[in-house]
């Protein structure tokens, strides 16, 4: 019996090995969502080849030599190790099991202040839907991973426990060098020491020692930010990447959601049923769960990257305002005693091995070659998004002088044909500025002005998308060639 009970999975466990194995089957998508990610790897491969983290730029011929803040370095390595690992297959399985053991923690969180199985559960899968709109695999990924954690030490800390304030400075140490997000830890920390006030306003709370440990710590995390290659400048680099309207503008994922999208939905259902529970709720709501819901919902509105970070701060206040308000509206419903039971029998399972299996077992299936996407295609740079079969070409024929190139291009040709030869831009808005990105918009949109931008920085050769208005005004300008053309991007060289 204790032998069946080993290998019988909980049903979080079952929930769990479906976020694992939904990332898996859809890498094809969101290996071509956009084009930061070989741009990450190169890095990453670089940093391990030189011993060294860049901190200036070394890519771009129009910013060689412009401070470089490597707010991600760590992540850049982490994606580059999976990646001579297995190549794109590993860069998916390193998304999928960073996203499940987020998920994994987040639900530990939703289960413990809820003691209520059912609405843990629900919100767990409403959070996971909420948080798709942007699993990718880029550098986010890992601050999506440490904010659980954090949030989880904070809570420890508030509660009647051996405090374990010290690790949160670790954490952070961790976090400034993984992804520049790390400053939401701060905010977040700031909002339990405000929550934390508020719930108690004295002057005695000031001396007690719940509020020196959280001071203690959260001195201590700021201190831990200035340990990066950038130093205390990090903070200076992660202020400019959103302070500038004008890029954040040209940045879809800077922009509001469209809510008509039902990919939305899940964001809007967690915020009213937020409403609704903590409304119908006959115990006093603390007020760190109401700044933090407040603070996540304002940033989700804003920009629709953080959607998943709101899903992730609020699942596990939903599940705790959703079990209180059926208990003390529905003590006799049926519901309840179901749940309870269902609860009791699943406690008493295991089925941790199937976990690890089905990792395992996915391991193996890309590792051997096989496809595990719905589609067949596999883990690949999908030609009809990025211009593969022109960089090849470009392997063979090599082009002399600057070029131009899509701004999405960049990173990928960067992987392709970097140091042999430099780009125009890339995804990394907060090296070129406004500036140099205002010269982009200006050649791509056929500005007045935009040859001159092209021979002010001696271009001699261009990658753009086939059928683009600029593509077709090199076309049938008598100062470019057309050398090479295909169903995704034509080449041009200056006669």
């Amino acid at each position: 019996m204790k032998l069946l009970r080993f290998f019988i999975p909980r049903i979080e466990y079952i929930l769990l090995i479906a976020i694992f194995w939904g990332i898996v089957a859809s890498g094809p998508r969101i290996l071509n969502f956009d084009g930061d990610l070989p741009r990450h790897i190169l890095t990453g491969n670089l940093i391990l080849q030189t011993q060294r983290v860049p901190t200036t730029d070394i890519f771009s011929f129009r910013t060689t030599g412009h401070p470089s803040f490597p707010h991600e370095w760590l992540s850049q390595v982490l994606f580059a190790v999976a990646y001579n690992w297995l190549g794109l297959d590993g860069i998916v399985l390193l998304t999928a099991l960073v996203i499940m053991f987020t998920w994994g923690i987040i639900y530990r969180q939703a289960i413990h202040r809820s003691k209520s199985f059912f609405p843990a559960l629900v919100c767990i899968a409403l959070g996971v839907g909420a948080s798709q709109i942007h699993v990718l695999p880029r550098p986010h990924i890992f601050t999506y991973l440490l904010m659980a954690i954090w949030i989880t030490l904070l809570e420890g800390s508030s509660e009647n426990k051996t405090r374990p304030w010290w690790a949160l400075p670790i954490v952070m140490l961790v976090w400034v060098n993984l992804h520049g997000m790390f400053v939401l830890g701060m905010i977040i920390l700031g909002i339990y020491l405000i929550g934390d006030y508020l719930d108690h306003p004295s002057t005695t709370w000031f001396t007690s020692q719940k509020a020196k440990s959280l001071l203690l710590a959260g001195g201590l995390s700021l201190i831990a930010t200035f340990f990066s290659p950038s130093g205390p400048k990090i903070w200076e680099a992660i202020a400019s990447l959103g302070s500038n309207a004008y890029i954040t503008s040209k940045i879809p994922e800077y922009q509001s959601a469209n809510f008509h999208l039902p990919e939305t939905w899940p964001f809007i259902i967690i915020l009213l049923l937020i409403i609704v529970g903590i409304a119908r709720s006959t115990a006093r709501t603390p007020w760190t769960p109401i700044l933090l819901v407040i603070a996540f919902t304002g940033i989700a509105l804003y920009t629709s990257r953080m959607i998943p970070l709101f899903a992730m701060i609020a699942t596990p206040i939903l599940a705790k305002a959703l079990a209180e308000w059926t208990r003390n509206e529905y003590f006799q419903s049926r519901l309840l005693a179901i749940e309870e039971n269902i609860s009791r029998i699943n406690s008493t399972a295991n089925g941790l091995v199937w976990i690890f299996a089905i990792v395992l077992i996915a391991t193996v299936f890309l590792r051997s070659g096989r496809t595990i996407d719905p589609t067949g295609k596999g883990n690949i740079f999908d030609p009809r998004f990025f211009p593969v079969e022109a960089t090849s070409w470009l392997k063979t024929h090599p082009q002399d002088g600057h070029m131009f190139n899509e701004f999405d291009w960049g990173g990928y040709l960067l992987l392709r044909l970097w140091p042999g030869q430099q780009i125009f831009m890339d995804g990394h808005t907060h090296i070129y500025g406004e500036a140099l990105t205002r010269e982009y918009e200006q050649v791509i949109t056929l500005n007045p002005g935009w040859g001159e931008i092209l021979e002010k920085y001696d271009v001699q050769w261009t990658i753009v998308r086939v059928n683009t208005s600029l593509a077709e005004t090199l076309s049938t300008s008598s100062d470019w060639a057309t050398a090479y053309e295909d169903e995704t991007a034509v080449i041009f060289v200056r006669r």
